[in-house]
């Protein structure tokens, strides 16, 4: 077996320029797979990270009956303990306590229902960067009185910086609700809908509001990664609370994991077409290898090697090139995808503009998960095993006289 390794590692270089021509096929093949699979699922994790920073957070913990009926009834009492324990889990990086509910905000003869966001300042900015969003005035701070409303809100009711702004609600188990608020800013949301009717408030002030001292509607819960969310839940469902829930955006936003699957399965029927190219492209080049090599096969086999240990030979080549291609395609594409990683594709016209309309940045991102890369590999290299059953096929069938002759 030895002997033959080593014969077929020099076949190899016997003929350089059709050794690189094979392993520059399988070069390329990696590369273009690898690209085409980082580009689709980086976009697919800006989506998601622009959607769970829109608004939701990766994961919610709330009361069980929170997310089906969403009123101040069903809050839960989110402790400083039940804080810590949930901060200090492993790839949890951040976590806020919100008041959310309704109100109908008034100003002089007009008034419109709005919905009311009672936050931890400085955390929520974390989650959805609203301090870049103010045009005018300033964000809040702890234990601020005021409140940040979206500029749709404040053309509508005819309201600048410094004005009062009236609300008057349903509190906690239906004790009325009112209060004054001075306008601290005013927000362009990238949102409409939450440009029309969006108050921020300090969690403290919303909570006095509704008489709802100490409670939350929800715990916000950030990661570094989408990936994390699954083993998340599992570990925070076990420090709960048993009338306590916890959720994650795949939970909140159905609708966003049905659109990047559909997606996907598009883009699978995409590769698996892109495979088909590759497979014949590398079939076409070890066709004209064996072709070329049609009488030395004839001659070796002449002298006296069995076609069986030639086989054994042109198989191990085969899967020599196949390696060596794999494994420069792989640092390859790693390395020029992790530059577009850093780099993201700028985006221009109609489609920048959409997508900043709906608060993404308008870039074409990469993802650098290692599982695109080694399996575009693994797949590559696959084919290239499975298209070496040609030659040693065609060795089986060799016919000295025709082989000379050629």
């Amino acid at each position: 077996m030895k002997t033959n390794i080593k014969l077929a590692w020099r076949n190899l270089w016997r003929n350089r320029r059709r050794t690189i021509i094979a392993i520059s096929s399988i070069v390329f093949s990696v590369l273009l797979a690898s690209w085409m699979r980082s580009m689709q699922e980086g976009s697919y994790n800006s989506m998601i990270e622009n959607s769970v920073k829109f608004y939701s957070g990766y994961l919610q913990v709330q009361d069980s009956a929170y997310w089906n009926e969403r009123t101040l009834d069903n809050t839960f009492k989110a402790t400083s303990e039940l804080k810590e324990k949930i901060a200090k889990i492993k790839d949890v990086t951040l976590v806020a306590n919100r008041v959310e509910s309704f109100a109908l905000a008034a100003n002089h003869l007009k008034s419109k229902p709005v919905m009311v966001m009672g936050i931890e300042p400085e955390a929520e900015d974390q989650i959805t960067n609203i301090s870049s969003k103010i045009k005018t005035g300033k964000f809040l701070k702890n234990g601020d009185k005021g409140a940040i409303i979206g500029r749709r809100l404040a053309d509508f009711l005819h309201l600048e910086v410094g004005d009062t702004l009236v609300m008057i609600s349903q509190g906690y188990h239906g004790i009325s609700a009112n209060g004054l608020f001075r306008v601290r800013g005013i927000m362009s949301h990238p949102n409409a809908e939450f440009d029309k009717q969006l108050v921020y408030l300090d969690i403290e002030t919303a909570r006095d509001f509704y008489s709802a001292y100490g409670l939350s509607t929800s715990l916000v819960i950030m990661t570094s990664d989408h990936y994390q969310v699954k083993h998340l839940k599992k570990d925070i469902a076990k420090i709960l609370p048993p009338n306590n829930t916890v959720l994650t955006w795949v939970d909140m936003q159905p609708e966003i994991m049905q659109l990047i699957e559909s997606d996907r399965g598009s883009g699978l029927i995409m590769l698996g077409v892109l495979y088909m190219v590759i497979a014949f492209g590398m079939f076409s080049v070890v066709l004209m290898m064996v072709k070329e090599r049609s009488r030395e096969f004839g001659v070796v086999h002449a002298v006296g090697m069995q076609k069986i240990k030639l086989s054994i030979v042109v198989f191990f080549e085969t899967i020599f090139i196949g390696l060596i291609g794999c494994t420069i395609g792989l640092v390859i594409s790693y390395a020029f995808c992790l530059y577009f990683f850093y780099n993201p594709i700028p985006l221009s016209g109609e489609m920048a503009t959409a997508m900043t309309q709906y608060g993404m940045e308008p870039y074409m991102f990469f993802s650098m998960k290692s599982s695109l890369f080694y399996s575009q590999m693994i797949l590559v290299f696959t084919i290239s095993v499975f298209i070496s059953i040609f030659p040693i096929y065609n060795i089986s069938r060799l016919k000295i006289t025709e082989a000379m002759r050629n």
